[in-house]
């Protein structure tokens, strides 16, 4: 991203500091005393409130769901907050998931990238931060997950991920998930075209 690029919401994506809210331990060490790294939801919206950090970044890992619900309600938080309303909010995600990206994008998150499981450095933050585009936007991002995708509920950790045009009958994971519900390739989806809404 070129230093004097912009945003459309007229945020500078020049040497942008961050405050790293990540509770999964899946980020190495700060390179640079502009960023910070919190492992609690709770310090991550105080030192926000009681900094001028840029970025406020969140990682949404593998982690129990109530994990997950608590970051949302960080973030819806942050961007209702008149000290942290106008500063852009990046989430990292394991994977793209229909349903948290809505709960995202109802938040008022600005962007999303996926970055699975792998361990992050100041480095790769910054690099990430510097990359975004309008297409990491994470309303571009809904755009080509499938819309029928449905979640059910196993237990604290594990869910199904079942095709809400084939009467949520079809379960959905490894191959088929990626390669179809989760890119535009759904578009070419029977199930997509012709949905099966009715015994």
């Amino acid at each position: 991203m070129e230093d004097d690029m912009r945003f459309a919401d007229g945020v500078q994506a020049q040497s942008p500091r961050f405050l790293l809210c990540d509770i999964t331990g899946n980020v190495g060490e700060l390179s640079s005393s502009d960023e910070a790294r919190v492992s609690s939801p709770i310090q991550c919206f105080d030192k926000a409130v009681d900094s001028s950090t840029g970025f406020i970044v969140v990682r949404f890992g593998r982690m129990p769901m109530i994990g997950h619900e608590t970051l949302i309600e960080l973030v819806t938080a942050l961007t209702r907050n008149s000290h942290t309303h106008h500063r852009p909010i990046l989430a990292l995600l394991h994977s793209r998931h229909r349903k948290l990206l809505e709960n995202l994008h109802q938040a008022g998150v600005d962007f999303a990238w996926c970055v699975g499981e792998v361990t992050l450095d100041s480095d790769q933050v910054r690099a990430i931060i510097d990359g975004l585009v309008p297409d990491d936007r994470v309303e571009r991002h809904l755009e080509v997950v499938c819309p029928f995708l449905h979640y059910s509920r196993i237990d604290p950790y594990h869910e199904m991920t079942v095709c809400g045009a084939y009467l949520d009958r079809m379960v959905l994971g490894g191959r088929w998930l990626h390669e179809i519900c989760e890119t535009e390739g759904h578009l070419q989806c029977e199930y997509y075209l012709n949905p099966r809404q009715e015994s």
